[in-house]
């Protein structure tokens, strides 16, 4: 008998569907094998085929981004059993293991339920992965710590069964201040963390999202109180359920609600959907808004902020510190998580953070501690203080939809501008391998889109270049086109870039246009 995984220790208390839909998957498989299950409805599992014919992926839900150091070393232990030996980190707070046989996934149904985790809705037309800032809780910078409603929203929608069949994908998203590090003013609902007259709430937008027709939300709630988001949850969804186009699943997105009927209907389409609710309560199981774990104490020990490493910040409790765990390109071998899962539980009583860009974050670090962890990150090549991301999809080396290699291109940057100094703080560059921007390339300092360009009749890689985002909240746009490159010429250009500290969009334009032809 499998151990019940809602009991586990596990931020995301998994819902009777989740555990039920885990629990059944033998068949599912079998379904999906003899063809009476479609392709899409298995992919509700969070289970796809991946482009090596027979293997596949399972992307397991991480609520909020937060995870146990047992549930880390369960998805290692799983990726080296049934996988490739390499857990891949997404952008959306995510782990997937790559590389198992159909026949093995409900083994890891199983086994991921053991510890309070499962893939349920990592896929297909379902409730996506709830995310939250990264350093939600330690944050000096947030209003107040928004990842407990990011749970707790991702356990209300998925205790009802109508969240896995849905239009197409939902993807919800909290962040704790205006510098939107979870990306709250591009999904399809989006809360931003606001306080008024000392009261908790949130300024709320919808209808954002990238891809191939990206938008930026719209603003749909000047504020609300925090008592009342779940309510904004359901009736967003409901407007989505009813407006949704399920015939053409090219324009499905909620977003196309939007672009379809315009800003005011589709507020006023919103209004009404509360009015709905607010009448007829909502539906699915409503969890309480619970402390995730325990405040970390304050720690004695403390660091000078002038001599922190370039991994490492400070957090809001006196003593403690973050510490960054890089991730090149969201593959990590599956005996290194192991080892960070052994370090992390050392080290600090708190989940480890996944981050928007594919890193890991051990977080309320000692003082004293710094330099042991740092250290051991160094051993094991996780530890990078350069301040430029470089964060990538999959791409066409394991992607069906990929066009380009997104994933050995961001690692051809990242060793291009290793010994280059970089000036400035916080510089991003994102690579997606085709135009569904899993690599999020539209939001980044520097975004590329990989594409096929013919050059003397034949088909070569190319990557269009895209800058001039603004992810501040109420100002949120997106990057645009301003040339294309060749694969090949890429490196070097960033290269360039970064000596000149050429991050704006004029001078990316006039870097672009040298290396372009």
């Amino acid at each position: 008998m499998i151990p019940d995984g809602s009991k586990a220790r596990s931020i995301l208390r998994l819902s009777e569907p989740l555990i039920r839909r885990a629990r059944g998957h033998g068949s599912q498989v079998q379904g999906y094998l003899a063809g009476d299950i479609s392709k899409n409805e298995f992919k509700s599992m969070g289970i796809y085929e991946l482009r090596k014919d027979g293997k596949y992926m399972v992307r397991v839900r991480i609520g909020a981004g937060q995870v146990w150091s047992e549930q880390l070393e369960r998805i290692a232990a799983l990726s080296k059993e049934f996988g490739n030996s390499v857990v891949h980190v997404t952008t959306r707070q995510d782990f997937q293991i790559h590389g198992v046989s159909i026949e093995d996934t409900p083994a890891i149904m199983e086994s991921l339920l053991e510890v309070g985790l499962a893939s349920g809705g990592g896929g297909g037309n379902t409730v996506r992965n709830v995310t939250a800032c990264p350093r939600s809780g330690v944050c000096p910078n947030e209003k107040f710590d928004v990842a407990p409603y990011a749970v707790a929203a991702g356990e209300f929608l998925l205790s009802d069964e109508s969240s896995f069949a849905l239009p197409r994908k939902f993807k919800v998203a909290f962040s704790g201040c205006s510098d939107d590090c979870a990306f709250a003013g591009i999904n399809d609902l989006g809360f931003f963390a606001a306080v008024r007259n000392g009261n908790k709430g949130f300024q709320v937008y919808g209808g954002g999202g990238l891809g191939s027709k990206p938008r930026a939300g719209i603003l749909i709630e000047e504020f609300i109180s925090a008592d009342d988001f779940l309510q904004v949850v359901e009736a967003m969804k409901l407007v989505f359920e009813e407006h949704g186009d399920r015939t053409n699943r090219r324009k499905a997105r909620l977003r196309y609600v939007l672009d379809r009927v315009g800003d005011d209907e589709f507020v006023q389409l919103y209004k009404k959907a509360r009015e709905h609710v607010t009448q007829d309560g909502l539906r699915g199981q409503v969890p309480n808004i619970r402390q995730l774990y325990p405040e970390p104490a304050p720690i004695e020990e403390d660091a000078s902020d002038a001599d922190l490493p370039g991994n490492i910040k400070a957090d809001k409790q006196s003593g403690g510190y973050t510490v960054k765990v890089h991730v090149s390109m969201g593959d990590i071998e599956a005996d290194d998580l192991l080892a960070v899962a052994q370090l992390a539980s050392e080290h600090s009583a708190a989940p480890v953070r996944i981050t928007q860009a594919q890193n890991l974050l051990i977080t309320s670090v000692a003082g004293d501690d710094i330099g042991k962890v740092n250290a051991r990150l160094g051993e094991l090549g996780l530890r990078r203080d350069h301040n430029i991301t470089v964060a990538a999809c999959t791409g066409a080396s394991t992607c069906r939809l990929g066009i380009c290699r997104s994933r050995e291109m961001g690692q051809e940057i990242e060793e291009a501008i290793t010994n280059v100094t970089a000036f400035g703080t916080g510089r991003t560059i994102r690579v997606s391998g085709c135009p569904n921007s899993c690599g999020q390339h539209q939001i980044a300092d520097l975004g590329l889109q990989g594409r096929l360009k013919r050059v003397d009749g034949e088909a070569v890689p190319h990557y269009d270049v895209y800058a001039g985002s603004d992810m501040t909240q109420g100002q949120t746009r997106l990057g645009t086109k301003i040339g294309t490159v060749s694969e090949k010429t890429v490196p070097e250009m960033i290269k360039t870039l970064v000596k000149k500290d050429g991050f704006t969009k004029t001078h990316i334009s006039e870097i672009v246009s040298t290396y372009s032809g």
